[in-house]
């Protein structure tokens, strides 16, 4: 038999090989994806969940007062508190000494 007839059965042998291992991943890939699919959801069906129990929560003034006061005691701070405080400059002006000026030679090599 002649050579490339070799080389030929040879590289249409290994096309099929990779081409079988590449649909086997894909069919073992999307199993796994679809029990990963069903474990999330079933985490996710929860009764209270479905109510939007924990999505959002509702406060009267006497808890809203005792969550602030914790939160105090802990350190937190809301964004009116940091608007009403005196706030210090960051970016204070800079005294100069008028424009200084760069001198040399420039010798790129």
């Amino acid at each position: 038999m002649e050579p490339q007839y070799i080389v030929a059965i040879i590289s249409g042998s290994v096309f099929l090989i990779i081409l079988l291992v590449y649909i086997i991943l894909i069919v073992v890939r999307s199993k796994k994806a679809l029990k990963e699919k069903a474990r999330i959801s079933e985490i996710y069906s929860d009764e209270s969940l479905a109510k939007m129990e924990y999505d959002f929560a509702v406060y009267d003034e006497e808890s809203s007062e005792l969550l602030g006061e914790q939160a105090k005691r802990e350190g937190h701070t809301t964004i009116d508190e940091e608007l009403d405080s005196p706030q210090e400059e960051v970016f204070a002006k800079i005294d100069s000494e008028g424009i200084e000026e760069i001198t040399g030679n420039y010798h790129p090599e």
